[in-house]
């Protein structure tokens, strides 16, 4: 199983690559992370997994981000890859990682390759790549 409610939160397994520097977290098997459509980013880290994936050595950008409770703050991010093993698919996009970050977030320049059903009422997510594989 790919994607399921962990309690009321939606999430789907995912592996987190940097094909620049070879590294991909985790170095075996899959990351649950967040799917968070309040989110307009790509991918969400922690800054420690950031470092682990050496994103950190590569050409950053910065960003500046309101959060959901209107305050600001700055991300720092780069280019990588987002798998998806259980669909068979592989992502390109912007991600960036924050302070206080401590979980792994997808938003909606993810979420947008995809179609998503979320079924709170039989507690089902359901998760189809827009691409074939």
């Amino acid at each position: 199983m790919s994607s399921y409610f962990l309690d009321s939160t939606p999430v789907l397994e995912i592996e987190i690559r940097n094909p620049i520097m070879n590294k991909a977290f985790p170095a075996e098997g899959k990351v649950v992370a967040v799917m968070d459509t309040g989110f307009e980013g790509f991918l969400l880290v922690p800054q420690d997994i950031f470092e682990k994936l050496s994103l950190n050595q590569l050409a950053l950008d910065e960003r500046r981000l309101i959060l959901a409770d209107g305050q600001y703050t700055q991300s720092v991010g780069t280019y990588g890859e987002v798998v998806v093993p259980n669909l068979g698919v592989k992502f390109d996009g912007f991600i960036e990682t924050i302070k206080g970050v401590e979980e792994i977030v997808i938003g909606t320049d993810l979420i947008e390759n995809m179609k998503l059903i979320l079924d709170y009422c039989t507690r089902r997510v359901e998760v189809e790549s827009c691409k074939k594989p």
